[in-house]
């Protein structure tokens, strides 16, 4: 399993978020992760909607959400990936299937981006975090994702933080309904 520092330890931008959730086990986490959707996100469900995760809003997000997972060790980490050129109208984009796959793409003009989730036993609980990093493969398209990323950044953060608070509030759904 290879993590984020691994995958792309050179990026041009960064964004990190944390969140305890107390009276857990990762395991627990780690369910409610890979069980939020759409309709979960309290703030940012339409934000989301209007970027790029179209159809089914209760259809797990992992599952054909923005970024595709790669690979995971369940139930600590995953990392998923993307390329894309964000900064389009209609932004293209190219899949991968793999890790290697990811790291050996070069071809200019995209800008390669990983976001990993990390659930951290931490006391009675777990710290979830996740980050995101991007790379750009040339000069011109980092100059268009630099004015695209300052744009989108705040909103970018903002769904991110509703995405670990979604999984906190399942967390505590999935405990109380425990007989």
């Amino acid at each position: 399993m290879r993590t984020i520092d691994e995958v792309m330890p050179v990026y041009h931008f960064r964004e990190r978020h944390r969140r305890e959730i107390r009276d857990t086990t990762a395991e627990a986490v780690w369910q409610a992760l890979h069980s939020v959707t759409l309709n979960d996100l309290a703030l940012t469900r339409m934000l989301v909607a209007v970027r790029g995760l179209k159809g089914d809003r209760s259809k797990p997000m992992f599952d054909g959400g923005p970024i595709k997972l790669l690979e995971q060790d369940e139930p600590l980490y995953a990392i998923g990936a993307g390329i894309s050129r964000a900064w389009q109208p209609r932004p293209s984009k190219l899949e991968v299937s793999t890790v290697d796959e990811f790291t050996s793409f070069r071809e200019p003009g995209w800008t390669k981006y990983l976001t990993d989730f990390r659930v951290e036993p931490a006391g009675d609980g777990v710290v979830l975090s996740t980050e995101t990093r991007g790379y750009s493969t040339d000069t011109r398209s980092r100059l268009l994702f630099g004015c695209y990323w300052a744009v989108i950044r705040p909103g970018s953060g903002l769904v991110r933080r509703d995405v670990l608070a979604a999984v906190a509030r399942l967390t505590a759904r999935h405990r109380a309904a425990r007989p």
